[in-house]
């Protein structure tokens, strides 16, 4: 039996305005527009993924959350400068 609350899942986008999320469809190579920490290469996104893009930048979730792209506080809007 869990006595802790269930981690709370949900993402959020600070810049709404520019940021879009997708989910990778087709089978075409499409890579993260960031490296991971110690890769010295781009890493593809996967069919099925969710990732976000502004223009033509498309980042896998974990780098977009890394580079600070997207969030999971819930209270991010009430820390904008």
């Amino acid at each position: 039996m869990e006595t802790e609350k269930a981690h709370d899942r949900r993402l959020y986008i600070p810049g709404v305005e520019t940021w879009a999320a997708h989910l990778k469809t087709d089978s075409d190579k499409t890579y993260c527009h960031s490296k991971a920490p110690g890769e010295d290469f781009y890493h593809r996104l996967s069919t099925g993924e969710i990732y976000v893009q502004r223009d033509h930048e498309q980042y896998c979730i974990e780098c977009a959350m890394r580079l600070g792209f997207i969030t999971n506080d819930r209270l991010f809007w009430q820390r904008r400068s």
